[in-house]
């Protein structure tokens, strides 16, 4: 799981949620400056003032216990003279090509403001900054949400690339590829939302095997793009190239699908899921027999509850999937986070308890002032236990419960926290791949993978594997401790062992000719 909530380091750890949930836009190119007309009469020649060059801008937020990069792009408005306008990436994100609002540039500083759209002013992300003056660097604050946190930024030199800077990410495929690659749009049958997503099929000839991808949760783009890393890009092409067609799309509310995933139930998603499916199995490169979904993290949940629902799908792959339910997840994710962090154990009980009572409280819907009470205590904890001890201010603090409750009371989070996968899973006998990592903190490894394991026995189900991976964090990454803070930090997308895990798994669960199966003829509409 990836929602930013309050029951784990990670809450405190982004405290931009607003950023995360920016829509990825493309700005024009920049167009030339007006030509400035030829004088027709010359008195006394001035020499024009230097036409200012665009600039990029680097650097990071210090934010509650880690660090947040982000990338300005500045240029000179060629529609306002003297004005200047402004794009922003913020990589562990997944946000690229943002426009900025307000954007000012003097010789003693610059500052910008981030609004995602419907953003309330206190919201609204200002950057600002002084410099000495024309200096490549500067300092100042990012400030949200009545918060503000220090902000330090540099300008690259001329030559210098964004290539240079940060991790290298060596798996992401670049074209051209050796496979076909189309737009995919369906609609989903409770509310003909249309959701946006890419097909790649295998180049060779006839009807192949194909998977449809479910993110995990929180509003995701089709490439599942997660602090600078993009999960499903690598997946989809590591699958593609090995004779699987893959369709992968854009959560509710992202990219080009519309919707909002917050209002969304798993009940909802489930039905999209579906709909996913049925457009799959209607392209020409797919035997509609050979069908099956592939989810990680919450969307290994859905990926149950539809193969449940759903007699079209053939299997179903769970990467890091949850075998217990939401509300059992949340303080076992706490406790793995904070024990990894130097926390000790002692002190990890009543935390656990704390958190049980908070989330039985939003269960119940207590009165706010009352579940606020228990953020925060639980909240100030987190924060004591943290290594150093993380410093917050009370305005901070109120910010943060704020935030961590709202996120809570929407009815994606409330069907989170209901959602128990095992009475789906006790009805599958279809074949399924359990897929974990020995260091995954938010969804840990023995206490998932055993309850999956036995519900699919209860289910006398006769074709199933399940198996830790060794050294892989929640995002299949080799780690040294699974800690959030890793993600970025490791080159490595999707470790080619786990990878290959899926694709072989796949690869030996469709090689039987379609008449092995019982034909299944794709639907007409998707399956409401």
């Amino acid at each position: 799981m990836r929602r930013t909530h309050l029951v784990t380091p990670r809450a405190l750890a982004l405290a931009l949620p607003l950023l995360a949930a920016c829509p990825q836009q493309q700005q024009p190119p920049p167009q030339p400056p007006p030509a400035e007309p030829a004088p027709v009469v010359v008195v006394a020649e001035h020499p024009l003032a230097p036409i200012a060059a665009p600039e990029t801008w680097v650097g990071s937020v210090t934010l509650i216990g880690a660090s947040l990069e982000v990338i300005a792009h500045l240029e000179p408005d060629p529609a306002k003279p003297g004005a200047w306008r402004g794009r922003i990436d913020i990589p562990m994100q997944g946000v690229k090509d943002f426009p900025l609002q307000d954007v000012d540039m003097s010789p003693e500083g610059l500052e910008f403001t981030l609004a995602p759209p419907g953003a309330s002013e206190a919201q609204r992300a200002v950057f600002v900054v002084a410099r000495e003056p024309n200096a490549a660097t500067a300092k100042g604050e990012l400030s949200q949400n009545g918060q503000s946190f220090p902000l330090e930024l540099r300008r690259l030199a001329p030559g210098e690339s964004l290539a240079d800077l940060g991790p290298k990410r060596p798996q992401e495929p670049k074209p051209p590829y050796p496979y076909s690659v189309r737009d995919a749009s369906f609609t989903s049958p409770v509310d003909n939302i249309t959701l946006a997503g890419s097909f790649t099929a295998p180049a060779t000839p006839g009807k192949h095997a194909a998977v449809v991808l479910l993110t995990g949760s929180g509003a995701q783009d089709r490439d599942e793009a997660i602090m600078g890393h993009k999960p499903f890009l690598v997946l989809a092409d590591h699958l593609t190239r090995s004779g699987v067609a893959v369709l992968r799309f854009d959560d509710r509310g992202v990219g080009g699908s519309g919707g909002n995933l917050s209002n969304t139930s798993h009940e909802t998603q489930q039905k999209d899921a579906s709909a996913a499916l049925a457009w799959l199995q209607a392209q020409p490169e797919v035997d509609p027999t050979r069908v099956g979904i592939v989810g990680h993290s919450e969307g290994a949940n859905l990926a149950i509850l539809t193969a449940a629902a759903d007699k079209q799908v053939r299997f179903i792959v769970l990467l890091a999937g949850m075998g217990v339910s939401g509300q059992e997840i949340l303080p076992m994710q706490m406790a793995a986070l904070l024990r990894a962090a130097g926390a000790p154990e002692a002190e990890l009980a009543p935390l656990v308890a704390l958190e049980k009572k908070l989330i039985a409280g939003i269960m119940k819907k207590k009165p706010r002032p009352e579940l606020e009470a228990l953020a925060r205590d639980l909240t100030r904890r987190q924060l004591d236990l943290s290594k150093p001890p993380t410093p917050v201010t009370p305005e901070q603090l109120d910010a943060i419960v704020k935030s961590s409750l709202d996120a809570f009371d929407t009815p994606s989070f409330r069907s989170l926290l209901r959602h128990d996968p095992r009475p789906s899973l006790r009805k599958l006998k279809i074949p399924v791949l359990a897929l974990n990592g020995t260091l995954d903190l938010q969804v840990p490894v023995k206490e998932n993978l055993g309850e999956i394991e036995k519900a699919l026995k209860a289910a006398r189900n006769k074709d199933f594997t399940v198996k830790p991976l060794t050294g892989l964090n929640h995002l299949f990454q080799p780690a040294s401790t699974g800690q959030i803070e890793e993600y970025s930090k490791i080159e490595l997308t999707f470790a080619p062992e786990a990878l290959n895990e899926v694709s072989s798994w796949i690869s030996a669960h469709t090689a039987a000719t379609p008449s092995a199966t019982p034909p299944a003829t794709p639907p007409a509409t998707p399956p409401a």
